[in-house]
């Protein structure tokens, strides 16, 4: 059994952080290819079986911004590969949209821009999904993102929230795409939080007080964000007959 997993990050302040501490308790090996620094990202593609699943982080980028980023093309074609060869697949916030996009779905701007803690609603669908087993019919997640994914063709739509109709979807029998982050350690997000541009585009976005409002709600938040995570998490581990 191959026992380790493909994570790809797309901005060095979003590596796989409190995935990674899982994984590592589970003994999983996991490779992160940070993707605008590789050269040929399709050198990945002629061996996937070497992993046992496959996570995309999030980042700024554009899914649809292929003359941009000339790398989100090759890394479509790797979604892509996954999927046919059914290697599970997790995609975090623009790793979602970019499965969306891979799969034919338009990614379009939001008529907002989310940040902060929120929680999403399951579908009827989503409520017995593996991955969400355990889950109280909800998950409280972080979000920040200006984009959005339509819903693939032949894909179950398995979370959804007031602001944003799309929070999560199933295409095929293990690849996932969420629209919202789960992977924040307590560093990553005094990163978000406080890094002065970071702090500075939430400012502009949510106003002044936002930083520290958002920072107010860490201490109600954030353990049961990191208990539904691990919850998730494990359960795709576990569909990924990694533990």
């Amino acid at each position: 059994m191959t026992r380790r997993v493909l994570a790809l990050q797309h901005i060095w302040d979003d590596p796989p952080g409190y995935l990674g501490e899982i994984m590592d308790e589970y003994g999983i090996a996991c490779e992160v290819v940070k993707v605008a620094e590789v050269p040929n990202l399709s050198g990945l593609l002629a061996d996937l079986s070497r992993y046992g699943a496959i996570i995309s982080m999030g980042g700024p980028q554009h899914a649809a911004e292929d003359e941009k980023y000339p790398y989100l093309v090759e890394e479509k074609v790797l979604i892509r590969k996954a999927v046919e060869e059914d290697i599970p697949y997790l995609g975090l916030c623009l790793g979602g949209q970019l499965l969306a996009h891979a799969l034919g779905a338009p990614v379009s701007r939001h008529t907002m821009t989310e940040i902060g803690f929120f929680e999403v609603q399951l579908t009827e669908e989503g409520k017995r999904d593996r991955l969400f087993q355990g889950l109280p019919g909800s998950q409280l997640v972080f979000h920040w993102h200006m984009d959005t994914f339509a819903i693939p063709v032949g894909a179950v739509k398995l979370a959804s929230s007031e602001n944003t109709s799309n929070q999560g979807f199933r295409f095929g029998r293990r690849a996932y795409g969420l629209q919202y982050h789960i992977e924040l350690t307590p560093q990553m997000l005094d990163v978000w939080l406080w890094y002065p541009d970071y702090r500075k585009e939430i400012i502009q976005v949510l106003g002044p007080q936002a930083p520290a409002e958002i920072e107010g709600q860490r201490s109600t938040c954030y353990p049961i964000y990191r208990e539904h995570t691990r919850m998730l998490f494990e359960n795709f581990l576990r569909m990924s007959e990694l533990a």
